[in-house]
């Protein structure tokens, strides 16, 4: 066997191990594409069905939503009866508080008269008692 069959022989050889290597390698890429599909199949039928299920979702939610305004709208006037009846406890409160300023001012004032009234009465009570001692006094000594 010369030289250049030698070599011949051996680049066959390595272009057969180069072929083998090259099966396998294929054969497991069509492996993984094969697994791939199959996860993409299970996927979309997936996707497909949380789809319909988001759908009839969405449709229930629409229609509470629907309910929902329905009952806002007959709500409405309790809303504005019970702010109504705010006002007219708010109205009410304001004019206690007015009330009991105008009280309290009326008590001040009155207050005011009956120290005026006390000194009076206390200022002719003396007098009285003043002249009574006077009159004693003069009668002790006309006797």
């Amino acid at each position: 066997m010369t030289i250049g069959e030698l070599a011949g022989l051996i680049a066959a050889i390595a272009f057969v191990i180069l072929v083998i290597f090259a099966c396998i390698s294929l054969s497991r890429v069509s492996k993984v594409l094969k697994e791939t599909n199959e996860s993409v199949k299970v996927l979309s039928d997936d996707v497909d069905t949380l789809s319909k299920e988001t759908e009839k979702l969405l449709g229930n939610t629409n229609s509470l939503l629907e309910d929902l305004n329905k009952k806002s709208i007959e709500l409405d006037p309790a809303v504005k009866a019970v702010a109504d009846v705010g006002q007219s406890v708010s109205n009410v409160n304001e004019a206690v508080n007015n009330f009991v300023e105008r009280h309290e001012e009326r008590q001040s004032k009155f207050s005011g008269l009956t120290k005026l009234a006390t000194q009076a009465v206390a200022m002719s009570a003396w007098r009285k008692i003043r002249q009574h001692r006077q009159t004693k006094k003069a009668k002790e000594m006309d006797e």
